[in-house]
């Protein structure tokens, strides 16, 4: 088997065992891919996150529990431990933008937020990881304070799509006192374009990745 294969069958396997919420085979997986040269360590996130979305479309379905939904949000940020040291070697030197990321309000959903915030670090953007159930006050405060280029709101049960409408429009009640008028972004696995519009929200995302290159075109429109 040529060694691009072998790294391929790895990452399936490493899939497979985040989805059956195998630790042990998991982290061993993740060491072993961390040692070939052909494996990047977005590829092991990417890869991560589509496992997540399997144990969330699981829990969904009633076949996991709440304890498994814990449980893979643990196992992912072991993985992230041995993967974030390469992961940030490859990202640049110079600061891609201020992120101001969290959870809104009467949420406590943090895997998707988590990854998306490896994500940008991975692409040389600051995080400001506020955590989770962060309230439109709290956003408010720490966008004076940080002055982020974009506010991400995260979120993944139906009661988070009015918080994300609270925060979005107290930021934009507030644009006078905050002297500019910050982009915002929601993300999270239940969202589309309709919540979008509800929220008020500039953009909005169900992938890390997509996520990150909305940022990016977004400090890059701000910038012109």
């Amino acid at each position: 088997m040529r060694a691009e294969d072998r790294s391929l069958a790895t990452l399936d396997a490493l899939r497979g065992a985040l989805i059956d919420l195998d630790e042990n085979r998991t982290l061993d997986l993740t060491r072993e891919l961390l040692a070939h040269d052909d494996i990047t360590p977005f590829s092991i996130l990417n890869t991560s996150q589509q496992a997540l979305r399997v144990v969330g479309e699981r829990y969904e379905k009633k076949e996991y529990f709440i304890s498994g939904l814990i449980m893979a949000g643990e196992l992912f940020k072991e993985v992230l431990d041995l993967v974030q040291p390469l992961y940030k070697q490859a990202s640049r030197e110079e600061s891609a933008g201020v992120i101001l990321l969290g959870t809104v309000a009467k949420d406590i959903h943090d895997i998707g937020k988590n990854l998306f915030a490896t994500s940008l670090q991975g692409f040389g953007f600051e995080v400001i990881d506020l955590g989770v159930d962060v309230s439109p006050e709290t956003f408010l405060a720490k966008t004076k304070q940080s002055r982020p280029d974009v506010v991400c709101l995260s979120g993944l049960i139906m009661v988070a799509f009015e918080s994300m409408k609270e925060t979005v429009a107290l930021l934009r009640a507030n644009e006078q006192g905050l002297g500019y008028r910050p982009s915002v972004v929601i993300g999270g696995g239940t969202l589309d374009g309709r919540v979008c519009e509800y929220t008020g929200a500039d953009s909005w995302s169900t992938d890390a990745m997509e996520g990150v290159r909305i940022c990016q075109r977004l400090v890059a429109k701000a910038k012109t």
